[in-house]
């Protein structure tokens, strides 16, 4: 059986290869095919580091030194997400030198990852990760180029239509679950807020005679106030404030919850086994299920995009427009037109006013 890069003469091994244009043939003094294996592979690695001019660094040393380096710069959930994704792809980079991570190799890595099912969301998160590691190495010297970058360009997320949960299984949900916790899931019901931004709203935050809240986890790590409907300050009004803590809705201990996804996940099945007519549903369904309440309600697109602290009305539109009538819809965009036409009109009449310093 041939072996690459190998050839016997008088029964001893021999390494043969092309470096740069010029063949090298050298003896590797051994008769054992295994030792002539690990020469061969050590041989040509350094042949590999002399072409590249980088020091050769493990995968999982890269990590560390990532790890290390971040330390005490990112929030705990935002390191925990990064471990999450990192372990995700320790099958196909764990036993890799850095410079063994091509763009196929990311490629491979990605397409078997979907073939198993995970979705583009989760594997565009897990990607993020390791740029992350490959940017750190590039920073120190280690590597060159990111191929992950093109790859997250070209793997489009593709969104799972949106189903509302009825108002009986909210109830049945919350029902089954600790009355705090049960007050959270209330509270994400009657604002439309994201899970990170419930479980961190804090009472200094709050304000129940203007009915506003300020909340400062959301996408971007972006601050934003939102108005309360009254159903919405009198929920928050309602909850009993742990005595010390100045978290809205948390625990009896006056901690917030840490695994509120989760928590919702299990008590969601409990209920589904319970109740086989039960259909499940995710936490964030109850943010789709107050913005379509909201545009039913008469509340316009505008206030809705920036109540929900989307980056563009477009996106609002894009998400809950289909869940109108087409007098509805054909309303609410020909009203999106108009304020877009006003906004565009007062900041042309802002251009060239003296009287207005830039910030």
């Amino acid at each position: 059986m041939s072996e690459p890069n190998l050839y016997k003469r008088n029964g001893i091994w021999w390494l043969r290869a092309t470096v740069d244009g010029r063949e090298i043939r050298e003896s590797l003094r051994v008769r054992d095919v295994k030792a002539a294996r690990r020469i061969r592979d050590a041989r040509l690695e350094k042949f590999r580091q002399a072409r590249s001019g980088l020091p050769q660094t493990s995968w999982k040393d890269a990590v560390t030194s990532w790890a290390d380096h971040v330390t005490g710069q990112v929030s705990p959930s935002t390191a925990k997400r990064y471990a999450v994704s990192l372990l995700q792809c320790e099958p196909w980079l764990g036993k890799l030198q850095l410079s063994d991570v091509k763009s196929q190799t990311i490629s491979d890595m990605a397409r078997a990852r979907r073939a198993a099912g995970t979705s583009a969301a989760t594997v565009r998160r897990d990607l993020t990760a390791v740029s992350r590691i490959l940017t750190h190495a590039a920073s120190l010297g280690l590597y060159e180029g990111n191929p992950t970058l093109t790859f997250r360009k070209t793997l489009r997320e593709r969104r799972d239509p949106i189903e509302l949960p009825t108002s009986e299984a909210i109830e049945t949900v919350i029902v089954a679950s600790p009355r705090r916790f049960g007050n959270l899931i209330r509270a994400a019901e009657v604002t439309g807020c994201r899970l990170d931004e419930i479980v961190q709203a804090r009472w200094r935050d709050f304000d129940a005679k203007e009915g506003t809240l300020r909340v400062a986890k959301g996408k971007g790590n972006k601050s934003r106030t939102i108005s309360l409907s009254g159903d919405a300050t009198a929920h928050v009004l309602g909850t009993v404030r742990v005595l010390g803590s100045d978290v809205i809705f948390c625990h009896d201990s006056g901690l917030p919850y840490a695994n509120a996804s989760s928590n919702f996940a299990q008590i969601c099945r409990r209920v589904e086994r319970a109740q086989p007519g039960f259909r499940r549903f995710k936490f964030h369904d109850l943010r789709h299920l107050y913005a379509v309440r909201s545009l039913l309600g008469g509340m316009d697109l505008w206030t809705l995009s920036r109540q929900l602290g989307h980056t563009s009305v477009k996106v609002t539109e894009s998400s809950y427009l289909a869940f109108l009538t087409p007098g509805q819809g054909d309303a609410a965009r020909q009203w999106s037109a108009q304020k877009s036409a006003q906004l565009q009109r007062f900041g042309e009449g802002l251009e060239g006013r003296k009287d207005i310093v830039s910030l």
